[in-house]
C-alpha cells in the first residue's frame, strides 16, 4: 500500500467515523470521492492490480450488503459501502481487518447491553469507528 492510499483511507476513515457517531450516517460523497481515487490509484498500478482490488472489494462487502437488505434496521447500506471502499484499498487484507472491527463492536455491544440491562439485539450502535479501529493496524503495517 502507497503512502498516497494510507492517506486517502485513513482519512475517509476519520470522517465517517466522525460522521457516524453524530449522525448515524455514512456519507455516500466521502464513500464515493473515496472509491473513485481508490480504483485510481488502483489503476495506475496496472489492470490486474485493478481487478483484484475490485474484486476483494464486492467479495468482502456482499455478507455486509445481504444484511442491510435483510434487515435494515439492523445494519445500514452505508457500512456496507464502507467495507466495499476499505476492501480496495485494503485488498484480501480487508478481511482480517473487518473481522477485527466486528470483534470490537460486537464485544462493545454486549458490554453497553449489559450496562443498560437490555437485550444485545436491541442495542445500536455506529459501526464505522470500529471498522476503522480494525483497519488502522493493518493499514500501518502494509507500509
Amino acid at each position: 500500500m502507497s503512502l498516497l492510499s494510507a492517506a486517502v483511507l485513513i482519512v475517509t476513515l476519520l470522517v465517517v467515523s466522525v460522521t457516524d457517531l453524530r449522525r448515524r450516517v455514512i456519507p455516500n460523497p466521502v464513500l464515493l470521492l473515496a472509491a473513485a481515487v481508490g480504483v485510481t490509484i488502483s489503476g495506475l498500478d496496472g489492470p490486474e492490480t485493478l481487478l483484484s482490488a475490485l474484486v476483494a472489494a464486492a467479495a468482502i462487502s456482499s455478507p455486509l450488503f445481504v444484511a442491510s437488505l435483510i434487515s435494515p434496521s439492523g445494519m445500514g447500506m452505508g457500512d456496507a459501502k464502507l467495507v466495499a471502499v476499505i476492501g480496495l484499498y485494503l485488498g484480501w487484507q480487508a478481511l482480517p481487518a473487518l473481522l477485527i472491527g466486528l470483534l470490537l463492536a460486537g464485544m462493545t455491544g454486549v458490554l453497553i447491553a449489559l450496562g443498560k440491562r437490555t437485550p444485545p439485539s436491541r442495542t445500536a450502535i455506529p459501526l464505522a469507528p470500529f471498522l476503522a479501529l480494525g483497519v488502522l493496524p493493518i493499514t500501518l503495517a502494509s507500509l
